[in-house]
């Protein structure tokens, strides 16, 4: 094999003969990834100390062994660690180069990549050194420390200040057509928690990686306080109430023909379960056992980003958003027949069999290998999901963004409430007549189709692995939303 040599700026990357493919694998292939904006993909390996990234709230520079990917997007450059971290800016080693083994050095422009995927190094996990976590408006996710002491709120019976050391979860809310900061911290005190607006404009932290950051509060989702276990050798934290996991990572993604990256993709081994519930609704029985084929599911529910994304290709109308923002929110106001036209489009770009989960598919994912009522067990606790009475700033309001709560055993995010999810089945009464092996259940002039998980306007109780819900292939609903499946070559 003919290795080649990239240097951008200070970074090396080696690189073998140019492979073409539309897919990017993400999994552990013993290489790293590199992705050209022309199409060509490259196995090989990076060789920089670390990557800088300049970013609204200051640098940060994180080591070779802690990356796991860069994107190049039109909307800045994505870093993302192997701990789950994002960050989202503009790379500094901006200066390209190619250091081939029998040629000089060619120079190359750095907009040339698309994107890096870097292989996880078999090395010993390193600490995290911080006990907080922060989550963006924009995606971004850090491991830090929260330097500010104190946070003032207005609440309805006058000023309160919450010390760090008293706070668990904060999570904000931007007031609409207003710079007002609505909050909800809950405290370390059981059942306790302060509602108000949040007076304090300017949150100051510390990375894992050792620098410091002055983050405008507006641009802030949610703190979680003290969650990281072990994050400071021989401290004895507080049971945390919530303990916020970083975000599942993608195991495979594939290349849009017109540029850019599509969904996130979880690999699922699929095998034999029984799906329904004998103890519940009526077409929840009788409990069925199924067995499926392996195949691909996405990490989150499709997002505004991703959708706008595809309207702007087909010249499609963009779906209404109900005044709550764009972005990383669940795409809502979509229909059936339109979440099978954006899967059909998925499938174009990148010559890859996408549709809706089946029924069967999609209890599957949403169990992740459990039997009881909701992934995580039988009650419905505090800050798992997005409900009506799920104890969240969001409850009976609106969606939140995708990921804000901890993914179930499989590394998906949101089965249970913030929006329902179409699935590929026409609506029946009972699983009398399911097919053995999960396909979906469909006949000519299907009346309505079934959706699945819940939504923010409902309670618990509709969010269980097991409810079924339906509605008309051709209505639109500000709390109905879809993932997405993609088959497996053979």
């Amino acid at each position: 094999m003919r290795w080649w040599a990239t240097s951008i700026g200070c970074v090396v990357v080696l690189l073998s003969t140019p492979v073409m493919s539309a897919s990017v694998p993400v999994v552990d292939s013993g290489y790293d990834v590199v992705v050209l904006k022309n199409g060509e993909i490259y196995n090989g390996a990076v060789a920089s100390p670390r990557f800088d990234l300049r970013t609204p709230y200051g640098e940060i520079s994180v080591p070779y062994g802690l990356m796991r990917s860069l994107d190049f997007t039109a909307l800045g450059d994505v870093l993302t660690t192997q701990d789950g971290e994002r960050f989202t800016g503009t790379l500094l080693q901006d200066e390209l180069q190619v250091l081939r083994a029998l040629d000089p050095t060619l120079p190359v422009e750095r907009d040339a990549i698309a994107s890096i995927s870097f292989v996880k190094r078999r090395t010993r996990p390193q600490p995290v050194l911080v006990p907080d976590q922060i989550w963006l408006r924009n995606g971004d996710r850090m491991l830090a420390a929260l330097l500010t002491q104190d946070l003032l709120v207005k609440t309805e019976d006058g000023l309160t200040m919450v010390n760090r050391s008293d706070a668990h979860i904060v999570d904000l809310e931007p007031m609409p057509a207003s710079d007002e900061q609505r909050v909800m911290i809950r405290l370390n005190s059981p059942g306790e928690v302060v509602r108000g607006e949040l007076l304090t404009r300017q949150i100051m932290m510390k990375t894992n990686f050792g620098s410091t950051a002055e983050i405008a509060a507006d641009s802030i989702a949610t703190i979680a306080v003290t969650v990281n276990r072990g994050s400071v050798p021989g401290a004895t934290f507080p049971e945390p109430l919530f303990f916020r996991q970083v975000p599942s990572l993608a195991e495979l993604r594939d290349r849009l023909r017109r540029g850019g990256m599509g969904p996130e993709l979880v690999l699922l081994r699929g095998g034999r379960y029984t799906r329904g519930d004998a103890t519940g609704d009526t077409d929840e029985r009788p409990p069925k056992v199924v067995r499926l084929k392996p195949f691909a599911i996405g990490l989150y529910e499709v997002t505004f980003d991703e959708y706008d994304r595809y309207c702007e290709i087909t010249g499609c109308a963009k779906p209404n958003d109900q005044g709550w923002g764009r972005g990383l929110r669940p795409v809502v106001n979509v229909s059936w027949e339109d979440a099978k036209r954006y899967t059909r489009w998925l499938s174009e770009q990148t010559g890859k069999r996408y549709r809706l989960p089946t029924d069967a598919e999609w209890e599957y994912a949403a169990r992740a290998g459990s039997s009881s009522r909701f992934w995580w067990g039988d009650d419905a606790r505090s800050a798992q999901a997005n409900c009506e009475g799920c104890g969240s700033i969001w409850d009976g309001e609106k969606t939140t963004t995708v990921g804000k709560f901890p993914p179930n055993r499989f590394g998906l995010h949101d089965t249970a409430g913030n929006v329902w999810e179409w699935v590929e089945d026409c609506y029946h009464d009972s699983f009398v007549q399911a097919p053995d092996d999960g396909s979906a259940i469909d006949k000519p002039g299907c009346g309505k189709r079934v959706i699945r998980g819940g939504a923010w306007s409902f309670p618990a109780q509709e969010m269980r692995s097991a409810n079924r819900w339906r509605d008309f292939p051709s209505r639109q609903s500000d709390d109905t939303g879809f993932r997405v499946v993609r088959e497996l070559d053979p």
